[in-house]
């Protein structure tokens, strides 16, 4: 991992307010002070919180597999997880989506000066099924055609892919939730509709999350 290099604090004005006062630390601290986050990830449910117990049990069962993790709970339904392995630590990145019960789980990298309050959500590991698209369309390539428009395609699973699935192919997308999600695609001049799996509160209306 990176270390971050940062120029040294310069304080201008030497007077300090006596009922507010600026507390400073020099870049070289502040490196000391961030580097076990470092190897933090931050998790939080989508549109719903969790709590600490459930979520305890359930990553310790999806994703401590090589070293054990720290889970801090803070403000704002939002979770700091702190991995010993770094295995671990890109698998939480990489793998997932990552559920708990119905509510999704989105996972980031940490980062400096990370405030649950100020920090929202704006994007999530989903999976996409495209139902009744025509079994020839079930390839890979033309499924990341297609989902390309939903969102970052991430890989088409393993049941589309082998054709034993044949209602809906489905594909694990990232979305931006912060724009509008489609409803609906045409394709060979037939429309055909499009279901996220675990995002209960989708408006197709405005085609946004919440």
């Amino acid at each position: 991992m990176q270390v971050e290099k940062e120029e040294d604090d310069i304080i201008l004005d030497e007077e300090n307010d006596p009922k507010c006062p600026k507390i400073c630390f020099t870049a070289t601290e502040k490196i000391g002070l961030r580097r076990e986050w470092r190897s933090a990830l931050v998790v939080r449910g989508l549109g719903r919180n969790v709590s600490y117990l459930p979520l305890v049990k359930r990553i310790n069962y999806l994703w401590a597999r090589n070293g054990k993790f720290l889970i801090s709970d803070k403000h704002n339904g939002c979770f700091l997880v702190r991995f010993r392995s770094k295995i671990d630590y890109e698998n939480a990145i990489e793998g997932g989506p990552w559920m708990l019960g119905d509510t999704y789980l989105t996972v980031h990298r940490w980062f400096k000066g990370f405030n649950p309050w100020k920090s929202p959500i704006k994007s999530t590991m989903v999976w996409v099924q495209l139902p009744e698209l025509p079994i020839e369309f079930f390839h890979p390539m033309a499924v990341k055609r297609i989902v390309g428009f939903i969102g970052k395609y991430v890989r088409t699973d393993r049941e589309t892919t082998e054709g034993a699935r044949k209602k809906y192919a489905r594909a694990r997308v990232e979305v931006d939730l912060t724009k509008t999600l489609l409803s609906q695609y045409t394709l060979e001049e037939e429309k055909y509709k499009i279901t996220y799996e675990g995002l209960q509160n989708v408006c197709f209306d405005c085609g946004c999350y919440g």
